[in-house]
């Protein structure tokens, strides 16, 4: 315990001289006023439960999963407590989560933060350095956004974006928002710039290429794009991302409001057997490491990132309870006017600090739901459930390719679920 107040002292005093440094190229920013004004604004992200219906295994080039939103029938009782009017004619509702209510304990931290006066007396050590990270990062918020954008416009024609864009977005988003910044980009690429190509001459930073392989022969494999780690936590945890390049879409011209909307909404589902199916096999992985190094998971619930230039989707799955969650089917963007949506840093800086904001579903809830992804059941009928405990980090890269909702009553399942 001693050590822990120690090293949080320590840590403080590290922060107020950074905070109380001359800022030569721009006032001293206030940050308790940018993060309230983040909190006040907050725009709440969703997350549906999804059902696998069908998949196949054994072959990482052409996974094949066929999903739907998880729905079940409707509760005439709770609908009329909560809902008085709501309609449940096709005696089906769809559920949701509000990510504030997953995520409580980092909306928490930031409330006690905001409203004690930027005093970090409360979370512990993992609370104080993820903070730092993001107070640190909200110094250079412009600058980051301005090179974020001239690489997006820089790099988006060139024949191989994709190393390029998540370099950008690694070393001037991700990476920031973690302690440490550690991370790995996947050794996969064909192209591996040895250093940031944001032309930035203050920045030069290296960029750090590995394995990020993992996965069984017997169900699925998963290679993030990038993989990235807090400092404090030695590795033992760490959140995939994979990118996706979008950007030719979005530059078509004679593209109208309708048509955009239609692609922006459609984005995840080209790439969901893909993004949803190694979001499941890390989170089993994530287990399996734990297990390994003796760690007691404090959460089952596991997120993943989907990154494209313009838009980020959250995937979290439960491995314990087979509960799969998604935000796939609303518009979150990564921008706002011409700068980041603070509301989307917000969500992004949680899910990689997940260690220490610990995710989690309130019991009804996780009962609730508990196997409505219907993975475990799939696993079982094909005898092979237990091969997930055999899901590990590869020592090489396997060969891969790259190429009745409409009258549904949607129902908040904290509340549906009292």
């Amino acid at each position: 315990m001693l050590s822990n107040r120690v090293g949080l002292a320590a840590l403080r005093d590290t922060l107020n001289i950074f905070f109380n440094r001359n800022f030569t190229h721009h006032k001293k920013p206030n940050f308790t006023k940018d993060l309230r004004m983040a909190l006040e604004n907050y725009t709440e992200l969703h997350l549906r439960p999804i059902k696998i219906q069908q998949c196949d295994f054994g072959d990482f080039e052409k996974v094949s999963l066929e999903y739907k939103e998880y729905t079940i029938p409707a509760d005439e009782r709770r609908c009329a407590s909560h809902r008085p009017a709501c309609n449940t004619k096709n005696g089906n509702i769809l559920l949701e989560v509000k990510f504030s209510k997953v995520f409580e304990d980092g909306f928490k931290s930031l409330k006690d933060y905001v409203y004690n006066n930027g005093r970090m007396d409360s979370g512990g050590l993992g609370h104080a350095c993820a903070l730092s990270s993001l107070l640190v990062f909200l110094t250079e918020l412009h600058e980051h956004e301005q090179i974020l954008q001239d690489g997006f416009r820089r790099y988006s024609k060139v024949v191989n974006p994709e190393t390029y864009i998540a370099a950008l977005l690694t070393n001037h988003l991700l990476s920031c928002l973690v302690f440490g910044s550690q991370y790995r980009i996947s050794d996969d690429y064909r192209d591996q710039p040895p250093f940031c190509p944001c032309k930035d001459i203050t920045c030069d930073r290296h960029i750090v290429y590995g394995q990020t392989s993992f996965g069984h022969n017997d169900v699925w494999y998963g290679r993030p794009d990038v993989l990235l780690f807090p400092k404090q936590t030695e590795n033992a945890y760490m959140v995939p991302l994979w990118y996706i390049n979008t950007q030719d879409e979005e530059n078509e011209e004679m593209e109208d409001i309708h048509s955009l909307e239609m692609k922006r909404h459609s984005k995840f589902e080209k790439y969901a057997s893909q993004v949803l199916s190694q979001a499941i096999i890390f989170a089993f992985y994530q287990s399996n490491l734990l297990e390994e190094r003796r760690i007691e998971p404090l959460s089952t619930l596991v997120p993943s990132l989907v990154i494209t230039p313009d838009q980020y989707y959250i995937i979290m799955y439960d491995y314990k309870r087979d509960i799969l969650l998604s935000n796939e089917y609303q518009v979150s963007s990564l921008w706002e006017d011409d700068g980041l949506n603070l509301s989307a840093i917000l969500d992004i800086w949680m899910v990689l600090n997940y260690k220490d904001f610990t995710p989690h579903l309130k019991s009804s809830v996780a009962q609730g739901l508990d196997g409505s992804s219907n993975f475990h059941g799939i696993l079982k009928s094909r005898n092979i459930f237990d091969e997930t405990k055999r899901i590990r980090m590869l020592r090489y890269t396997p060969s891969k390719t790259y190429d009745d909702e409409e009258n549904m009553i949607v129902q908040d399942a904290y509340t549906y679920f009292e």
